[in-house]
């Protein structure tokens, strides 16, 4: 059975800021554009998507729906997305 990554996309002014998330590691990863601002690694992936996404019953396969409520909770929580 092959699981199939899951993508999350949000446009911060011009830059376009995207979240992977691999299924089959639970490796999550953040970029802006070509260049990874983060990579996290399960179980703490799961514990970072957990915390946004309380009453979602996904364990440890997201939806893209997931995906992006915590790539929105992301931005707002890191300095730099700002537009400076």
């Amino acid at each position: 059975m092959t699981s199939r990554n899951v993508h999350a996309k949000v446009r911060v002014d011009c830059r376009q800021i995207s979240a992977h998330f691999r299924p089959s590691t639970g490796r999550l990863v953040i970029s802006d554009g070509g260049v990874i601002l983060e990579a996290i690694r399960a179980p703490d992936s799961w514990m970072a998507l957990a915390t946004v996404n309380c009453d979602s019953n996904w364990g440890t396969r997201p939806t893209s729906q997931d995906l992006q409520v915590f790539l929105e909770r992301y931005i707002a929580e890191h300095p730099g997305f700002d537009g400076s």
